[in-house]
């Protein structure tokens, strides 16, 4: 059942990311994610960066509006849905652009974690001055603004007992083989529509990304072969990763 909340913060990140905060926390897994509701917009699902707040990246009509909420607007939230990640030890958080921004609420869940980070300027690093507080940081931005000047990949593999990866399918795809898939879980994300494993919209080779994920071992990732290729679009055509 989707509740409304009210805007009572908008924090700019950067020119292009913002993190919405509302009235109310939302108990949840680190993972889980909510439908987010706008009017004559829809829904769309993004994971939660606070207990009361979302990260969003500027990418469309429907984040271009979310990302422009004011204090005293107000929103619709379906969730907490999904499977999050499960308790890890010492973990090695790897994250890429907007992507950052879950692994927020497991690295405080998370008892010494470190952290991989990439983007394509320095202004892509989420929460990096906070993440500094809780564990070695490392960063590798495309041009070189911060930390390593190349790709977030080219940083693996790091000595941890255990592995989170979220960011763009692309990178998390070529994270895959460098990782030990017994101790490593991915965030796969794919469009939703009901976000309760009825519509098949978000299935991915076959798992529904809104029930049986979003967040899947790296083992059960290895059998996907659309992770990293394809997916389907709002219009539930084929389309290139």
């Amino acid at each position: 059942m989707r509740s409304v909340f009210r805007v009572v913060e908008n924090h700019r990140e950067s020119d292009w990311t913002h993190t919405i905060f509302f009235d109310r926390e939302i108990e949840s897994t680190p993972g889980q994610f909510m439908m987010v509701w706008l009017p004559r917009l829809g829904e769309k699902p993004f994971t939660l960066s606070y207990l009361n707040a979302v990260t969003v990246k500027k990418a469309g009509a429907f984040t271009e509006k979310l990302a422009a909420l004011e204090p005293g607007d107000e929103i619709g939230l379906r969730g907490p849905l999904g499977q999050g990640y499960p308790p890890l030890k010492r973990p090695a958080l790897i994250g890429g652009g907007v992507g950052i921004a879950e692994l927020r609420l497991l690295a405080l869940a998370s008892e010494e974690p470190s952290f991989v980070l990439g983007g394509r300027t320095a202004d892509e690093i989420l929460f990096y001055e906070e993440f500094r507080e809780l564990g070695p940081v490392h960063v590798a931005t495309e041009d070189g603004a911060l930390g390593h000047k190349g790709l977030v990949t080219e940083l693996l593999p790091v000595e941890a007992d255990s592995y989170a990866v979220c960011g763009p399918e692309r990178m998390m795809a070529a994270c895959l083989p460098k990782l030990p898939a017994e101790r490593t879980y991915f965030a796969v994300e794919r469009y939703m529509k009901c976000a309760v494993g009825l519509c098949g919209q978000c299935t991915c080779s076959g798992w529904r990304v809104c029930t049986d994920g979003p967040i899947f071992p790296a083992s059960t990732v290895a059998q996907m072969d659309d992770f990293g290729k394809r997916r389907r679009s709002k219009s539930g055509r084929w389309e290139a990763v």
